[in-house]
């Protein structure tokens, strides 16, 4: 999505706001143009009999000046209440849409961008954009407001010299963009690598423990003073551009102004003279013209940054997405909560596949052990039945239900994942446990918390329940970490369960309570579990063993077991000494 379709949307969606908003900058502008030609004509009454300074022609310009100055004060008043409450909408709007696509990503996005990144994007469009609707009321309109009506009013007074000022005017105006328009790459890159200090800080400090650890505070430092470097070096080559273009737009501006104060000059020493008033107000507003050209000039310089970080961000954000629900998707519905794999091919890049032609049935309500060596595909499988990448070839049928054409949501509503590092959210334990079914109440909560034998623990911290576990739940220990996330899997109580390591962060002692805990929450669920301990496989229906992206071997771990020669004996053998 490009910043223009983006700002358009937004727009739409909020357009009362916008248009009134605009139309109340745009007013004081054109009030203060009519003014200026009343002032001319009080100076130019004034210059020609200084007598009339009290006539009734001066007092009723002062008068309408006045009331013009007045009302500028009362629309800049209720401008600033319309602004208010468009801020308030456009800041819903933008973050609610930002918020709701950046989820929209799928795993492979977020494996491959910072978060810190990706966040520094969301807030490069937000600051962005409210940037250019303010440069946009309260600078651009107001300039073309005043423009459009000394234009207007000039053509009144002379449509001749009128048409003569305004076509030099736009003349300037168009060589001036010219030259700025030569700014705007160098801007651009500017912005796109100041960009990047941001990434690096974001992931720095995010990873701060790991940097403290490991002593790597000196090569972080030199990674970010590269970039500096680069930023630095960038920066000073867009100065260079940016002097020389002021310097030619300084010169062309003289040149503009000399030419329109000809311009009058000849048309009042001409038999068809002006009048004083009209020379006054000529004289005036051509001065005031260039200075609103010039500074249209100059902000375009500001408006190029802003456009430049705006567009860098939306093509991270608004990156095609890699999975998406099909055309007229539908809510997976589970009758059978059986799983079955036909012909599955996927490969994360072509020349390395994972799986060719993998074919795997489980049974309603069936536990299935998947075992094998790392790279055998065990977590690939996983994140392929939670469809956070799409297959190359081959289905995945859930319920008979071919899960590339049910919505993601309702698929990801009727599967609970254990996996070997728990996800926490920085609030209250209450919070991250409900998250997985938040109308859930509290007796539910510490219902399931007590099941994953964790309550004990949570009453003993300093508020139990409405204890905050920090980011990523670092307050707590690796074995609390998992039981939390057992217990928002036990409330959740979907049809289909998956462990991924699940009790790899546990002693032995509370991975006898969990196991307890996990063959309650397994009945009546069609179970695939992943574990290194393969003691903790030993109650499931069969064992899978992947080799390579193929299955090597499948039965029941008693019948595992008697194969002394089998891939699942050697590896139990070996961890039962002590190998694994």
């Amino acid at each position: 999505m490009n910043i223009w379709h983006f700002l358009y949307t937004l727009i739409c969606r909020n357009k009362f706001w916008f248009i009134a908003s605009c139309v109340l900058a745009m007013i004081p502008s054109t009030l203060t143009s009519i003014s200026a030609l009343y002032y001319a004509k009080i100076i130019g009454i004034i210059g020609a009999n200084p007598k009339d300074a009290l006539s009734n022609t001066v007092i009723t310009c002062l008068i309408i000046s006045a009331f013009l100055y007045i009302s500028q004060d009362l629309i800049q008043g209720l401008r600033i209440y319309v602004d208010a409450r468009m801020k308030i909408r456009y800041q819903r709007t933008m973050h609610n849409t930002l918020f709701q696509h950046t989820h929209k990503h799928s795993a492979r996005f977020f494996n491959t961008e910072q978060s810190g990144k990706i966040l520094a994007k969301m807030g490069d469009v937000v600051f962005g954009v409210f940037q250019l609707f303010g440069n946009l009321r309260s600078f651009y309109l107001p300039h073309l407001a005043f423009l459009i009506t000394t234009g207007v009013l000039l053509i009144n007074i002379n449509a001749t010299l009128g048409v003569l000022i305004m076509l030099l005017s736009l003349t300037e105006q168009s060589i001036l963009y010219k030259f700025y328009k030569k700014l705007a790459p160098h801007v651009q890159k500017t912005a796109k690598e100041q960009s990047k200090i941001t990434g690096i800080l974001a992931d720095s400090i995010a990873n701060a423990r790991l940097v403290k650890n490991t002593a790597a505070l000196y090569h972080e430092r030199k990674k970010l003073l590269k970039q500096l470097n680069i930023v630095l070096r960038t920066q000073k080559s867009c100065d260079q551009v940016g002097g020389k273009i002021n310097a030619l737009t300084t010169l062309v501006s003289v040149v503009f102004l000399i030419a329109k104060l000809g311009v009058i000059l000849y048309f009042y020493l001409t038999p068809s003279s002006l009048s004083l008033e009209s020379i006054i107000f000529c004289a005036t507003m051509i001065v005031r013209i260039d200075e609103k050209i010039y500074e249209l000039c100059s902000r375009f310089y500001q408006l190029q940054e802003r456009l430049g970080s705006i567009n860098d961000a939306l093509a991270l954000l608004y990156r095609p997405f890699d999975v998406v629900d099909a055309p007229n998707a539908k809510k997976l519905k589970i009758k059978s909560n059986n799983i079955e794999i036909k012909n599955l091919s996927f490969a994360y890049t072509k020349d390395k596949p994972v799986f060719k032609k993998l074919n795997l049935n489980i049974a309603p309500n069936e536990k299935i052990g998947l075992v094998g060596l790392s790279g055998a595909g065990k977590s690939t499988l996983i994140n392929l039945i939670l469809r956070s990448y799409d297959l190359n070839k081959g289905k995945i049928l859930i319920s008979n239900q071919n899960i590339a054409k049910v919505t993601q949501f309702s698929l990801h509503q009727n599967i609970a994942l254990i996996s070997q590092e728990p996800c926490l959210f920085n609030r209250s334990i209450m919070e991250n446990i409900r998250f997985a079914r938040p109308k859930a109440t509290d007796e539910e909560v510490i219902k399931a918390a007590k099941l994953a034998h964790i309550h004990d623990a949570i009453m003993k911290m300093p508020k139990d329940y409405d204890s905050v576990v920090g980011e990523r739940g670092v307050k707590l220990s690796g074995g609390e970490r998992q039981r939390i996330a057992i217990a928002a899997a036990i409330l959740k109580d979907t049809p289909i369960l998956i462990l991924d390591e699940a009790t790899s962060a546990l002693d032995s002692e509370s991975e006898q309570a969990i196991e307890k805990a996990l063959k309650e929450l397994m009945k009546n669920k069609t179970v695939i579990a992943i574990a290194h301990r393969l003691s903790t496989l030993k109650n499931m229906d069969r064992i899978i063993v992947l080799e390579k992206g193929k299955i090597k071997e499948d039965g029941t771990p008693k019948d595992l077991l008697k194969n002394k020669s089998g891939t699942f004996y050697h590896l139990y053998r070996l961890q039962s000494e002590g190998y694994l």
